[in-house]
């Protein structure tokens, strides 16, 4: 008698995170690109549409989604898209959103993801992940590895 085997588990290969920029979001970027073992590329570093449409072709890659005109090729082909929610909620994490939103010559702006809760209407295979907060994030991280 042969001992039952359960069958391997599907781990998406094709992921769209949508997040505040900074060092918190790339450690995740990465962490979850190793976990899956597909490549993290920065949509930021692809010349264009005929680039980004090459990348959405292939079989496994973790990207963001920071570029408007570009979403609609990779959340095409998205498996999952990520929203997650890195910042610290302590109240002086709230006090550095709130400058980084108000300076004139800030060079990054916090970016506006109301998109992300309308992407799955317009593409319905896409599942939508939701982590509110570094714990879940971890926590989401480990359940895939």
């Amino acid at each position: 008698m042969h001992a039952l085997v359960p069958a391997p588990r599907h781990l998406p290969q094709r992921v769209v995170v949508a997040g505040t920029p900074g060092d918190a979001l790339a450690v995740f970027l990465h962490r979850l690109a190793t976990t899956l073992d597909v490549p993290l590329v920065a949509l930021t570093e692809l010349s264009g549409p005929s680039e980004v449409a090459r990348l959405a072709a292939f079989d496994g890659w973790v990207t963001t989604a920071d570029e408007a005109w570009a979403r609609p090729l990779v959340l095409e082909r998205a498996e999952v898209l990520v929203r997650v929610e890195l910042e610290p909620a302590s109240f002086a994490g709230k006090v550095r959103r709130t400058l980084r939103r108000i300076r004139s010559d800030a060079r990054e702006r916090e970016p506006d993801l109301g998109w992300v809760d309308r992407a799955p209407a317009v593409h319905p295979q896409l599942a939508v992940v939701r982590l509110a907060d570094r714990d879940a994030a971890e926590s989401w991280l480990r359940s895939l590895g």
